[in-house]
């Protein structure tokens, strides 16, 4: 059998073979790495449906950024006219060749459950329903890290909503959710969870042909899969979030490596005492961010710990003695052997920095940018800068509440600076309120346009008000004279554009409530009219044939005399 032809890479061998697509070992010559490609099968070239649904995976796939699913590279038509695309190359084996293995540990098989967790959660905080996740769209690398696959059937929740047609295209039997088998178009996130829970069901219990009664799990386990499985979607978690953090509590750190365990219990010995270790949220060479659940009422918390340097210890013990709805609560701040250790409330709904891929309107927008603005304007009011703001310092709470953390917290040159200079000002200028008032803007910016400050814009942009336009052209001066004074201005603006849209929203409503409810009344007019004239109509016969029987009965009368 010959191997497909593709200009700027070599096709070594067949990797898979599916109803949709065949995928294919490769090498990229220009770079000499590893990658796979992704072809449509060439039985469905003419096939309308299935050509569309190819072309959306790999550019749903390429939005997508996160550890556990797999990045897409490259896309476009071969020479023979098939779609293509291109993934990073993963040396492992799919969870389906898992399930089942004795040797497979209850912590590992934990381990991969949160990993598949994460990555589908931020797909759906990014309105990506995957609506085929099993066992064999999961692939397990060398270094035990789950990836997610296949988004051949994936679609965003807006288009779900709005497509009123059967899809021909449908999923696996045994993970496809109840609510789908009539119409698999109309899946939602309830769907990928129930798709999820069947997955955590077979991983944890997987089903054996000798009739062997399934290992024992924990019942907190056994429950959240019986919720995740249920037959009603409102039944169901509401979120992943939800999911993730149950499964974390029930995994109390088993999933965690033992160097990883090692190494937070080196960096938090002085608290393990009073706290028990969830998770590691973040490890980099100047600082390590740990979940931990409270020993004496199982409150989750995070337990941050900058190495070599106190940056923002000042402003986080300020931020101990305040409170406001929209920053961060800070529990405790330390210093401890020149290294700084943060205790602060644990938000669930993860960061904006994980949310920028999805639509949002203007309405929307304005809700989010007050908040972001009304914790800034606090802080200031304290003395407080920021001087590090980003998409990932702006956090959710479970109810999609924002609240700012990290104030203070500089980067060091060894962190990621690339990323940082997006929301800062250009050039060496000093931290100031205007400094802060700059990094508003441009993530204002990212949020409303869908790239950062600096890059060429999407062609279709959405349409914005000219009020809210030139505002964030004034935040994002060059010059720190030309901004706004304080955030307290900024957020006065951005509550009058918010006022003005929710004022000609309620207007446009009640000049159609208005027209409604006219056009209600005419019908009533109508109806009476119309039953006016019938009980009319009615009296006039009744008269008649009254008039009638008078004059017959006066006739008879005189005949008999």
């Amino acid at each position: 059998m010959s191997l497909p032809k593709l200009q700027g890479y070599k096709i070594n061998d067949e990797i898979a073979s599916g109803g949709m697509a065949k995928i294919y070992n490769a090498t990229q010559i220009s770079l000499n790495r590893p990658v796979a490609v992704k072809f449509l099968s060439k039985t469905l070239l003419d096939h309308h449906e299935a050509m569309s649904l190819f072309e959306r995976e790999s550019l749903i796939i390429a939005q997508l950024n996160h550890p556990n699913i797999v990045q897409v590279i490259d896309k476009g038509i071969s020479e023979d006219s098939r779609p293509y695309f291109v993934m990073e190359k993963i040396n492992g084996i799919d969870l389906s060749e898992l399930i089942g293995e004795a040797d497979l540990p209850y912590g590992k098989k934990i381990d991969i459950a949160i990993q598949i967790c994460k990555g589908l959660y931020y797909a759906h905080k990014n309105n990506v329903i995957h609506r085929d996740i099993k066992p064999a769209n999961i692939i397990i690398d060398q270094h035990g890290n789950a990836k997610i696959l296949d988004f051949g059937i994936a679609l965003t929740e807006k288009e779900g909503k709005s497509d009123n047609q059967t899809t021909s295209v449908v999923g696996t039997h045994g993970y496809v959710a109840p609510e789908q088998m009539q119409n698999y178009a109309q899946a939602t996130i309830a769907s990928d969870i129930y798709s999820y829970g069947m997955l955590l069901r077979n991983l944890f219990q997987p089903f054996n042909e000798s009739g062997t009664p399934p290992p024992a799990i924990p019942r907190a386990l056994s429950d959240l899969i019986g919720r995740c499985t249920h037959s009603q979607p409102s039944e169901r978690f509401s979120s992943l979030s939800e999911v993730r953090d149950l499964l974390l509590r029930v995994s109390q750190g088993s999933h965690l490596n033992k160097s990883k365990l090692a190494e937070a219990h080196q960096d938090t010995k002085d608290l393990s005492a009073q706290f028990d270790l969830l998770d590691v949220l973040c490890k980099t060479t100047q600082k390590r961010v740990y979940l931990f659940q409270k020993k004496s009422n199982q409150q989750l918390l995070v337990i941050k710990r900058q190495i070599a340097n106190t940056i923002g210890l000042k402003q986080a013990r300020i931020l101990a003695s305040l409170k406001h709805p929209n920053i961060v609560q800070v529990f405790a701040a330390a210093k401890n052997t020149g290294n700084f250790i943060l205790i602060t409330e644990y938000l669930s709904g993860g960061s904006l920095a994980n949310q920028l891929l999805q639509d949002m309107n203007e309405q929307e927008f304005l809700t989010q940018a007050c908040q972001i603005c009304a914790a800034i304007h606090f802080a200031h009011q304290n003395n407080i800068q920021h001087s590090n703001l980003s998409p990932e310092n702006i956090l959710f709470d479970s109810k999609q509440n924002i609240k700012v953390g990290d104030f203070g917290q500089t980067r060091e040159n060894t962190d990621d600076n690339s990323y940082l200079q997006r929301y800062h000002p250009p050039g060496k200028q000093a931290f100031s309120e205007q400094y802060d008032i700059y990094s508003m803007g441009a993530i204002f910016h990212h949020m409303l346009y869908g790239v950062p400050v600096g890059e060429p814009l999407p062609k279709r942009q959405r349409k914005l008000s000219f009020r809210l336009q030139k505002l964030i052209d004034k935040m994002l001066a060059i010059d720190p004279m030309n901004r706004p004074t304080t955030a307290q201005q900024v957020l006065v603006e951005l509550q009058r554009i918010a006022r003005s849209g929710m004022t000609k929203t309620q207007n446009s409503t009640i000049s159609k409530n208005r027209q409604e409810s006219i056009n209600e009344t005419r019908k009533k007019r109508k109806k009476i009219a119309k039953k006016q004239k019938k009980d009319s109509s009615i009296s006039l016969k009744i008269a008649l044939v009254i008039s009638i029987l008078t004059i017959i009965g006066l006739v008879a009368k005189n005949f008999i005399k």
